[in-house]
């Protein structure tokens, strides 16, 4: 699955200001891209034409989370199992989306 992202998406990563900057700028991608944005970090996985497959959300998705990645109040990390962790949970959701049967 890795291999297969690797081949079809690009990898990359950006501040939400600066993706409002340039959604502010008329940049038709970044506006598309801010539109699919929730708080506080996302994974997104977009075709090259910009449409949303699928996305992650750090409070959503991964359990447990640390309070330096600006956990809301009452969110404390706790340590995960291995079928909870956020490795794992990362890797059932490349699987689920991504998988060759898809």
């Amino acid at each position: 699955m890795i291999a297969r992202l690797n081949q079809e998406f690009v990898c990359t990563s950006i501040i939400i200001d600066d993706l409002e900057k340039r959604a502010a700028d008329g940049d038709a991608f970044a506006k598309r891209l801010a539109s699919y944005w929730e708080y506080p970090v996302e994974f997104l996985f977009v075709t090259a034409e910009g449409e949303l497959v699928s996305k992650m959300n750090s409070f959503k998705d991964f359990p447990g989370m640390h309070p330096d990645v600006s956990a809301p109040p009452g969110k404390r990390f706790t340590a995960q199992d291995e079928e909870h962790s956020h490795r794992t949970v990362f890797l059932k959701h490349l699987d689920a989306h991504f998988s060759q049967g898809h």
